[in-house]
């Protein structure tokens, strides 16, 4: 059974602000990631899923 499309780019998008989040609450003791964290790991992701679509297609 294959996965929905938007299955990797949630996935590449949720996991590493997850990971940061817990990061930052148990090892910095603070609460929250940067809006300005969240709106770049937000474009990359974008970049990457598009770059992928777009080989998808052409290959």
């Amino acid at each position: 059974m294959a996965l929905p499309w938007w299955i990797w780019p949630a996935g590449l998008f949720a996991l590493p602000l997850l990971a940061g989040l817990l990061i930052n609450l148990f090892v910095r003791h603070r609460r929250g990631i940067s809006s300005n964290v969240v709106l770049t790991w937000f474009v990359i992701v974008c970049w990457i899923s598009a770059l992928a679509l777009i080989l998808g297609k052409v290959l």
